[in-house]
């Protein structure tokens, strides 16, 4: 089994958990508070924040993720960008969603999961790439962003693969909205009841 495959089932297990608190749990303060568009509206930019650095990342390390050390883009501020776009991305759910529930649960999931992953896949490259991959590791911090080293080449190489699958990411992403506004619907119309009301 690949480390990415790995990540994603690791993931798959606490998927339905995380779909449950989604739809029966919601906030306590009124849909039309101004704390109700605050947190929304904050949820947008973490989305808007995450999808961004993740699709930077695709352009540099589409398709070759474990075959070459890449230095450069969000690969030069930090060893896991792509890991921070995710991070982003799960605090943009919980905004968005108004569920300060998964907004603590889904990053006390993705963090550890992420953590352990890039652990993994270091040592792999490590194990690779020896000296090379050593020597970006001690410039090169893990998470938090040294813009410092910032450097980026004049030409990157994509590939097509990856492109159509961060595509359809971004698609799923901006789609997350829209499903909250179903949700809200369907909970306003007591189609599904709401179990928790959170924080009560």
């Amino acid at each position: 089994m690949t480390l990415r495959k790995l990540r994603i089932n690791l993931l798959r297990l606490v998927f339905i958990p995380i779909v449950f608190v989604v739809v029966f749990v919601r906030p306590a303060w009124s849909l039309e508070s101004f704390t109700a568009f605050f947190v929304e509206f904050g949820g947008y930019l973490f989305l808007l924040a995450g999808l961004t650095i993740r699709i930077w990342c695709i352009f540099y390390i589409g398709g070759r993720k474990s075959k070459d050390i890449i230095t450069t883009g969000p690969y030069s501020i930090c060893r896991n960008p792509l890991y921070v776009g995710t991070f982003l991305l799960s605090i943009g759910v919980g905004l968005c969603f108004e569920n300060l529930l998964i907004l603590v649960l889904v990053p006390a999931i993705v963090i550890p999961v992420h953590i352990i992953t890039a652990r993994m896949e270091e040592s792999h490259l490590e194990a690779k790439f020896v000296q090379p991959y050593r020597e970006y590791k001690q410039i090169i911090p893990r998470f938090w962003p040294r813009f410092s080293n910032y450097n980026r080449p004049d030409t990157i190489e994509m590939n097509v693969n990856s492109i159509q699958r961060i595509s359809m990411d971004t698609i799923a992403v901006l789609f997350l909205p829209k499903i909250e506004d179903l949700l809200e619907l369907l909970h306003q119309h007591g189609i599904i009841p709401v179990l928790w009301h959170f924080p009560s």
